[in-house]
């Protein structure tokens, strides 16, 4: 029988370093979940990471599968070399000489570049999965793959003979799934070889015009180079490109120390955007990315950020929740929360008409139901609680008051239109000369 002293020697007391590392992991957790920090990293060793099993275990996810491999290009070494993707290879030498051409480099000057952050460059990747590639064989691929999304960025931004070049070589069906391919968790190049070819490409802004242009084009669905905001940080790197264009994506959001951490509460859906009309909760654009809510009296303002939805939107999201939900990688879950606010606010086509018309989303899928689809297959297995709840906080204290819930209810059933409103006094004036025609037949005037 086995007694409690046998058990002393088992417990092992954990180095004072070793602690103080968790307890700072903890900390950063926390720091980024209450909004203080929001982008910093920690500094132990981070990877490219595949999508989790998790995610592809559910219904869902298994239906959503296919969003997490490439459908025309690989980029790094996790699907390269497969045969279906092989048509993009030879393409890649094309864009290749046509980054030597414009940046007056000879691929020999290109190669030696980019070798200089090899190393560094393998470290990125989980274990093992560089071992079949020798040195030069890896710089060739960072090299070619590089070119190609930085060719690629440009076309969208600024140069239409590119992607007539793109479409010359590839085709358009396959134009359309690039920018999907690009954002897949499992198809990125560590953004320090993107760095060093962006300023080769563009050395005044260091390729801040190029990321801009391409940025702006996949959240409003135009490149506007003249809108533009500060994409590379000075103080730190992005691992990779799909985290860059997730802090570009998110912004600051300030949130209260004291939220509800009622996981129940947690999962219940805003109501869609009709409902919040018909409540008098008016949805609109916001100046800045970002959502807000601000209560105006009786009615309330629920600001959001215009986006655009296209047939590459559902994977692009999907791939960043992905990164969201991966270890190593402290963060807000800012994506993860907005998409789950949008799959609340789209529950029907009148919902995406009301955004569209709202001017909060732009799409070009032909069809509202469309819309509709794409939020409803993805899966959003968490969200920032701080941030989540306290937006719905907000929502819920303007329907407390009953005085204030009947006179909305009254309005909106009865004053929301002409009709509606002429009907009631008409309903009104019915009644009234029933009352007098009845009071007048039992008190009928002296004289009569």
């Amino acid at each position: 029988m086995e007694t409690e002293s046998e058990f002393v020697n088992l417990l092992v007391e954990i180095p004072g370093t070793v602690k103080d590392k968790f307890d700072s992991v903890a900390k950063e957790w926390r720091s980024c979940m209450t909004g203080d920090e929001t982008i910093k990293r920690h500094a132990s060793v981070r990877r490219m990471e595949k999508v989790p099993k998790c995610l592809l275990q559910t219904k869902k996810g298994r239906r959503n599968s296919e969003c997490y491999e490439p459908a025309v290009v690989s980029l790094g070494p996790y699907h390269h070399n497969k045969l279906v993707l092989a048509q993009a290879e030879n393409y890649k030498l094309v864009t290749l000489q046509e980054f030597c051409l414009s940046t007056r480099k000879a691929i020999d000057e290109l190669y030696h570049e980019v070798f200089k952050v090899v190393h560094d460059a393998r470290k990125c990747y989980i274990d093992g999965s560089t071992d079949a590639y020798s040195d030069r064989e890896f710089c060739q691929m960072m090299l070619r793959d590089g070119c190609f999304i930085v060719f690629f960025m440009e076309g969208m931004t600024y140069g239409e003979s590119k992607l007539m070049l793109t479409n010359e070589y590839l085709g358009t069906t396959e134009i359309l799934n690039i920018p999907g391919d690009i954002f897949l968790l499992e198809n990125q190049i560590p953004f320090l070889v993107l760095q060093v070819l962006l300023q080769l490409k563009s050395p005044k802004d260091k390729g801040e015009g190029i990321l801009n242009g391409f940025f702006n084009y996949l959240n409003r669905g135009v490149a506007l180079t003249t809108l533009r905001k500060k994409v590379l940080q000075d103080k730190q790197q992005p691992l990779h490109l799909l985290e860059l264009y997730r802090s570009y994506f998110i912004s600051p959001y300030p949130a209260t120390k004291d939220a509800d951490y009622n996981y129940v509460k947690r999962n219940r859906y805003f109501a869609s955007a009709t409902e919040l009309k018909n409540k008098w909760i008016f949805l609109d654009q916001a100046t800045e990315d970002n959502m807000t809510f601000r209560r105006r009296g009786l009615y309330g303002e629920f600001k959001i950020t215009r986006r655009a939805v296209s047939t590459y939107t559902k994977a692009i999201y999907l791939n960043m929740i992905a990164y969201e939900m991966c270890p190593h990688n402290p963060n807000d879950f800012r994506v993860s929360s907005y998409v789950r606010v949008m799959k609340s606010l789209i529950m029907q086509e009148s919902d995406v008409k009301e955004l569209r018309d709202r001017k909060i989303l732009v799409h070009g899928l032909g069809r509202d139901e469309d819309v509709v689809k794409i939020f409803d297959e993805i899966e959003v297995p968490a969200v920032n609680l701080y941030m989540y709840n306290e937006l719905r906080q907000q929502i819920g204290k303007l329907h407390k008051t009953k005085f204030k819930t009947w006179l909305r209810e009254l309005i909106v059933d009865y004053f929301s239109s002409p009709w509606k409103a002429l009907g009631l006094l008409f309903g009104f004036a019915v009644i009234i000369a029933s009352f007098v025609q009845t009071y007048f037949t039992i008190n009928p005037p002296k004289g009569h």
